[in-house]
């Protein structure tokens, strides 16, 4: 599906600049002139470097324009934690809302790590600091146990980044498994896929926030459908995902937002020059291996 997903991508652009048209008005056209994104930030630990890094981070993005942001529970989680790992996780989820304040979003992407008991258990603990939304809090194969962690949780779930094509979301809309699906264009099956999802959703009341973890040639193709979709809320974006070193002119966020394409088909030109230092690979996270602490395999 993701080598589907960039051909169909492709084609789109093809198909736009053929038409001298922005891919959004060839999908029917903008019901939005800009596109609302959030940043990945957090505080990692509550040690003075920690604290000191977090607080870096968070003032440079705000500098950029951001308004909203997302990050994680940190570390390895087991079937169960004790007081202590979670009380952690809360202490810090709070001190983000303290430091952003009431006007700002904050999401947790639990990227499937606990079982359906700790999901809610850790969840009724932040109600207090009213998150926009809590990703993956288990993982998505079981759409009973995300329903489960739903209805015992007072603010919207989320999941679908590991979901592809119309068929893997049907299960999880039918059952209002969640209150948020994030499909991700260059997995789902493109452009074209990723619109029908959103569509299908709409008819549940479901609002789509695309995942997007590559870079910003997936970024550009999840706004076109953003864009053109009245059922769109956020859209995931990554350090460098503004086209920074890759894009003739990189996006640039405004007060939370990316203003709409105008050039053709997807809207932007490749600085072929630089793209061998750009599109370098890296590990990522824990890198290619992670284990728990008793040796057994386990997801970031």
């Amino acid at each position: 599906m993701t080598a589907l997903s960039g051909l169909d991508q492709a084609l789109w652009d093809i198909a736009g600049k053929h038409y001298g048209l922005p891919v959004y008005k060839l999908l029917g056209g903008p019901v939005r002139d800009r596109i609302r994104v959030y940043a990945h930030w957090g505080i990692r630990d509550m040690t003075d470097e920690g604290l000191a890094q977090s607080k870096e981070r968070l003032e440079m993005l705000q500098k950029m324009g951001y308004t909203g942001y997302k990050s994680g529970p940190g570390g390895k989680w087991r079937a169960h934690e004790p007081p202590s790992t979670i009380d952690a996780f809360v202490k810090r989820a709070y001190l983000m809302r303290e430091w952003v304040g009431p006007d700002v979003e904050l999401a947790f992407d639990f990227h499937g790590k606990m079982t359906p008991g700790l999901a809610i258990e850790v969840c009724s603990e932040l109600k207090g600091m009213r998150p926009m939304f809590v990703e993956e809090p288990v993982p998505q194969e079981n759409v009973d146990a995300l329903k489960l962690v739903s209805d015992h949780v007072s603010f919207p779930i989320a999941t679908g980044e590991r979901l592809f094509a119309r068929w893997d979301f049907r299960e999880v809309l039918e059952k209002q498994a969640v209150s948020l699906i994030q499909p991700d264009a260059s997995h789902v099956g493109g452009i074209t896929e990723l619109k029908k999802v959103a569509n299908m959703a709409e008819v549940y009341y479901v609002h789509i926030m695309p995942h997007c973890a590559i870079g910003p040639v997936a970024l550009t193709a999840c706004m076109h459908v953003d864009a053109a979709v009245p059922n769109f809320l956020i859209q995931e974006q990554i350090d460098q995902g503004l086209g920074e070193g890759l894009f003739r002119e990189p996006w640039k966020v405004t007060d939370g937002h990316i203003p709409l394409p105008t050039a053709p088909g997807l809207g932007f030109e490749i600085e072929e020059k630089t793209l061998k230092d750009v599109c370098k690979y890296a590990e990522e996270l824990g890198g290619e291996y992670y284990y728990e602490n008793d040796g057994s395999v386990a997801d970031w």
